[in-house]
């Protein structure tokens, strides 16, 4: 008999794990979107960002010629950022077309040369 109650006990107890995870399957809730996942993630930091705005509010009304000329500084450092992108932008842009216009007259040349030469000039 006691071998009978073990063999009861543990299908119960194996039928109730699996009723219980059928169940926890089911009533989960739905997964959430990104944007209720960022919201949600986002929401502590909503009154720390008020508070920090209201700072920032009442400094700008205090201090509205400093800002004007922090703004100022700001402006002519984005300026000159921006100049020295351009200016790397346009020196690498004229470093591909000497390299591109280089191959493209190496393969010239190549293709004029009689198929003789070109094998030969290719065990140098």
């Amino acid at each position: 008999m006691p071998r009978q109650d073990t063999t009861d006990f543990l299908t119960a107890f194996a039928v109730g794990t699996l009723l219980g995870v059928g169940a926890t399957l089911l009533l989960r809730p739905a997964p959430r979107s990104a944007r209720e996942r960022l919201a949600r993630e986002l929401k502590p930091y909503g009154k720390k960002m008020r508070r920090s705005a209201g700072k920032a509010r009442r400094a700008i009304r205090e201090g509205a010629g400093a800002t004007g000329e922090v703004a100022g500084e700001a402006i002519d450092a984005g300026k000159e950022l921006l100049s020295e992108f351009r200016d790397e932008v346009q020196r690498i842009l004229a470093e591909a077309r000497d390299e591109l216009r280089s191959l493209s007259e190496d393969r010239a040349v190549d293709r004029r040369r009689p198929a003789g030469r070109a094998r030969d000039g290719a065990d140098d």
